[in-house]
């Protein structure tokens, strides 16, 4: 009876707060995602399809984030409702809710490696595939008489177009404050040849500013080469089919892939954070209401941010040491300060 009165107070906060993150996460991928709008054309169902790709790697963050801290603040709510003081003059000692949370933290962990080890990468290889696909089929979205329009690094105007052919075309772009690039053509046309754009451009000037220089050059034809701004990640790692081993096996052997060890620890981290949290539930969530301060959002708030920071380090200069030196060392204080701290007096 209690442990289901327990788990009910922390089912009603983690719902909430799931749809509060969801909501802020998905407004976050919507904006990402209308960024390819800016040089390929897509539709709905494609904004759609590009959407439920993101999905697996949003949901996996806020997962172990969402139910440590429901844990503890619907801990927290039944202390400072006196609740809990109720289960305790009843017989019910603190690690009876350390074991009434133990299944339910495997079983999250457990689901979350899941996530990490399979559906994320799935999803991001098939996001990227997605959009190198279209990339190499679809035609950049330049339109005439608008403003704003980019194709790689240059942003670009066109006065008309007609079958293909562009008219009255203006081009610029810069790197920083030190080197800009201004060009003027009567005519151009746009090829893509899977994947690299060229702009061809007929008669025209160009002018380059570097320092205290300008350059001018009077062209009859130029050829511009641009690869399009959401292709700069298409070097990360692909998974082929379903072998899950031979992708995350880079992480691993006498050569690993520093980047594919820095994913496959955070991966691990991030899904073993629950069950290692398992003692910060009861430590920050039971309190006498009596002396202390309700203080459980600043403890998880904290307590995440720690994880999380340690976590990064980690994985940047010890990343297979620390897959199993973090969980483990976390774990070890937690408990150590639930002895001092909770069971002493409870």
């Amino acid at each position: 009876m209690a442990k289901g009165y327990m788990l009910n107070a922390v089912a009603q906060v983690f719902f909430s707060f799931f749809l509060v993150l969801f909501f802020i996460a998905s407004i976050v991928m919507l904006i990402s995602i209308a960024t390819v709008t800016l040089v390929v054309k897509l539709s709905a169902l494609d904004l759609l399809q590009l959407y439920l790709y993101l999905l697996p790697g949003t949901i996996f963050f806020i997962i172990p984030i969402t139910f440590f801290g429901a844990c503890v603040i619907g801990l927290a709510r039944l202390s400072y409702d006196h609740e809990l003081l109720v289960f305790f003059s009843l017989g019910v000692a603190p690690k009876q809710l350390v074991k009434a949370f133990l299944p339910l933290c495997v079983v999250v962990s457990a689901i979350l490696l899941v996530f990490s080890l399979i559906l994320v990468p799935a999803s991001k290889s098939a996001y990227y595939s997605f959009l190198r696909d279209k990339k190499e089929r679809v035609d950049v979205n330049i339109q005439a008489g608008e403003f704003g329009q980019k194709l790689g690094d240059w942003l670009v105007y066109v006065g008309k177009s007609k079958n293909g052919v562009f008219s009255d075309l203006v081009l610029f772009s810069h790197k920083g404050l030190v080197t800009e690039s201004f060009i003027i053509a009567k005519e151009g046309r746009i090829r893509n040849q899977q994947g690299l754009f060229e702009l061809e451009l007929d008669h025209g000037n160009a002018y380059f500013a570097a320092k205290d220089q300008i350059r001018k050059v009077h062209f009859k034809e130029l050829i511009l080469k641009n690869r399009p701004v959401f292709s700069a990640r298409s070097n990360s790692a692909y998974l082929h089919g379903h072998d899950y081993v031979s992708y995350w096996k880079k992480a691993f052997g006498a050569h690993p892939d520093k980047n594919q060890q820095r994913r496959f620890t955070q991966a691990v981290l991030v899904a073993l954070f629950p069950l290692a949290s398992l003692f910060l539930i009861p430590l920050f969530g039971i309190a006498n209401p009596r002396y202390a301060k309700n203080l459980s959002y600043i403890y998880v708030l904290v307590a995440v941010g720690l994880y999380f920071l340690i976590m990064h380090i980690i994985s940047q200069d010890a990343p297979l040491v620390g897959t199993i030196a973090l969980p483990l060392l976390w774990m070890l204080g937690s408990y150590a300060l639930y002895r001092r701290v909770v069971v002493r007096f409870y």
